[in-house]
């Protein structure tokens, strides 16, 4: 089953409330995989949150096709990030979603 972007960036948002609140709740770094993570886990939850702090505005419009479109290209964004382990974090968590983001390492989409 293919997901959405729409549906790709929710599911990244539940993920990142997860691992932030059980890695709060454990006071410790999560044991989810993140090879290049923060080992403090006060810095990684700030990171976390950090990666996913633009996500919910890309769900903002009326328009079905705009949040699509704006969902895809904070996902473009978060994984051409110059930062590896916020890159890794999210194509990780992609992953374990099921969404095929590799489309999105290519050129910027075109404006419409």
């Amino acid at each position: 089953m293919r997901i959405s972007a729409q549906e790709a960036v929710i599911g990244l948002m539940s993920l990142a409330f997860i691992e932030i609140r059980t890695v709060g709740y454990r006071r410790d770094p999560t044991l989810l995989e993140w090879i290049d993570g923060p080992e403090d886990y006060h810095e990684q939850i700030r990171v976390i949150a950090d990666i996913c702090h633009n996500l919910p505005g890309s769900l903002s419009s009326r328009s079905k096709r705009q949040r699509e479109r704006r969902a895809s290209e904070s996902l473009r964004l978060l994984l051409q990030g110059a930062d590896d382990a916020h890159t890794e974090w999210v194509r990780t968590r992609l992953d374990e979603l099921g969404y095929d983001y590799h489309s999105l390492l290519g050129k910027p989409d075109r404006e419409v």
